[in-house]
């Protein structure tokens, strides 16, 4: 990845991270090259990194009695984890796989704990993450408690269009949580 992107995507989290603590925590992150399909976490097991999309994107899915629940896409420059598992050490129940062939840098938080636990900013920055990633959370929360399919529809043109540019209606339809048709009819719909 280039460094200043990487520098970039770290700062928007932690802004006052130094050069030197964020090259400590750069060199703990392991590069993938992943297919679509390929898993970074599957369903029962333990969380213990956070993944930074370089390439790609990131599908947060959940299965419900054999039906796929599309939870979140993590695109370029954005993190994603599931702080649950990762907090709790309790297996996590959601799988988190490339919804397309991508690129990931994997922070593994066992390794940098270890190795920079001492530096109280690095902690802050893993703190400051995990915040960040809740507050994206409760923000996708509020769209199912207090909007319809078609509000939660056009918040997406309007907010995220590069996610109705890459995913497909189906993926599209489970992460607004109605069905392929519905969907449908939403888009045919214009105000």
């Amino acid at each position: 990845m280039d460094q200043g992107k990487l520098h970039s995507y770290i700062k928007k989290v932690s802004k006052r991270i130094s050069d030197e603590e964020l090259s400590l925590i750069i060199s703990c992150a392991q590069n993938l090259q992943l297919k679509k399909g390929d898993a970074v976490l599957k369903e029962g097991d333990v969380c213990r990194s956070f993944y930074l999309v370089e390439k790609g994107y990131l599908r947060t899915w959940y299965n419900k009695d054999g039906i796929t629940i599309n939870l979140n896409f993590t695109l370029e420059g954005e993190f994603a984890t599931n702080v649950k598992s990762l907090k709790t050490h309790q297996p996590s129940e959601l799988t988190i796989e490339a919804g397309e062939e991508a690129s990931v840098l994997v922070f593994n938080l066992d390794i940098i704990v270890k190795e920079f636990g001492a530096h109280p900013q690095i902690v802050l920055f893993i703190r400051r993450l995990a915040m960040h990633m809740l507050l994206v959370s409760e923000e996708h929360n509020k769209l199912f408690k207090m909007y319809t399919p078609t509000e939660r529809y056009r918040y997406m043109e309007e907010n995220k269009p590069e996610l109705l540019q890459r995913i497909s209606l189906s993926q599209i339809a489970s992460y607004l949580g109605v069905t392929r048709e519905t969907l449908s009819r939403i888009r045919g719909k214009r105000d």
